[in-house]
């Protein structure tokens, strides 16, 4: 009789077990929804056109001008999973676009020219990215922010003083892209040691743009690049810089690639890693423009970090370096805490915005700077 009521008992707790196993929730979501601002620029429609074929995204929130509710009806014909909804407008749009977007990509406008100085993009697009980020902390404040305005070095401290004003602000929600120059070293990397750019990854460490970025070819996968000479080789090529003038010559100031194309495909790239990691994926690790302890010199700096469910969940911070890496690190930091400073100054300048209020310091700067060009010019 006691073996009989201790089989049926063993037998109860094995399907009571089994039924529990069935009947548990998946700990991660198995897809993202995913929200681009700014679709209708040609960075935009590459972008969207590579989205809707990602098998990660269920559903795809397009948001720009008129244009957009025709692509719109041109991808929703293509046989994947994802569906596209089109929010046209400005910016009265955004509330709408952004809400129950897991990632929000918040792309450039058009019309600027790559050699544009600083202070006058800022000026343009500085304004609209405010106004976006305040949107989203009401809209979509757990949203992943992935910030590809540039200068992303000073717009995405901005959007992050924007968000601080609110209870919803977290430092692993908020990144910048550094996609396109991820891209840049690696296929330099493929090309310099004759294997295939798509099985080549370099670190990456700086900032965000090719002028201010740092690829840490010392610490590259599968293979690194041994001496100072063919380092000092590769990373001219990466800054756009004849292989004589480096290191007298850094890099060239102010000036942003055009390229989106190659961009799209990069952004495509960290949308899939940061979807990955929100769906669960231990491996999903990127180079991104976050807030970090790892240097006194700036908040902010491009490096290797994990994404999970809610965000950035590790960064890795900063490597062993190379003596002309740890130079041009120390650089790239104290040029990145000026425009960090740029994105606090401009916060005040929108902020204290009256009929006459006065430019920001570096918009003032950059002002006399380009009279007293004009001076020398006529001399």
């Amino acid at each position: 009789m006691k073996m009989n009521l201790q089989n049926l008992l063993k037998n109860s707790l094995r399907r009571s077990d089994f039924s529990s196993q069935l009947c548990t929730k998946p700990d991660f979501q198995k897809s993202v929804q995913v929200c681009i601002l700014g679709a209708n620029t040609r960075l935009g429609t590459f972008t969207s056109f590579l989205a809707k074929q990602n098998p990660l995204i269920s559903t795809l929130h397009l948001q720009g001008c008129f244009p957009i509710e025709n692509m719109g009806n041109d991808l929703n014909f293509f046989d994947t999973r994802c569906r596209v909804r089109t929010y046209c407008g400005l910016e009265q749009s955004v509330s709408k676009a952004v809400k129950s977007a897991d990632i929000v990509v918040i792309l450039p406008t058009e019309g600027s020219k790559p050699d544009t100085p600083l202070g006058e993009r800022v000026m343009k697009e500085g304004k609209r990215v405010s106004n976006i980020a305040a949107q989203c902390t009401v809209y979509a404040p757990r949203a992943v922010l992935v910030v590809c305005v540039p200068p992303v070095s000073v717009t995405t401290p901005l959007v992050a003083e924007v968000f601080k004003k609110t209870n919803f602000y977290h430092p692993g929600r908020i990144v910048g892209s550094a996609a396109l120059a991820q891209v840049k070293a690696n296929t330099l990397l493929g090309r310099f040691q004759g294997l295939d750019p798509s099985n080549c990854y370099v670190p990456m460490l700086g900032g965000p743009e090719i002028d201010l970025a740092v690829p840490l070819y010392s610490q590259a996968r599968p293979v690194e690049v041994f001496g100072k000479s063919g380092s000092m080789a590769i990373t001219a090529r990466f800054r756009g810089v004849k292989e004589e003038d480096f290191p007298k010559k850094l890099g060239n100031p102010n000036y942003i690639e055009d390229c989106p194309l190659a961009e799209s495909y990069a952004l495509n790239q960290l949308i899939s890693t940061i979807a990955s990691g929100i769906c669960g994926d231990p491996h999903a690790f990127a180079n991104v423009f976050v807030r970090c302890g790892a240097v006194d010199i700036s908040k902010y700096l491009v490096s290797t970090v994990r994404f999970s469910r809610g965000g950035v969940v590790h960064n890795f911070g900063v490597p062993p370096l190379s003596k002309l890496e740890l130079e041009l690190v120390e650089r790239s930091a104290l040029q990145i805490k000026e425009r960090e400073q740029m994105a606090l100054d401009y916060l005040k300048y929108i902020e204290a915005q009256t009929g006459k209020s006065e430019l920001p310091l570096f918009a003032k700067r950059e002002k006399l700077d380009h009279e007293l060009l004009k001076q020398k010019v006529i001399r």
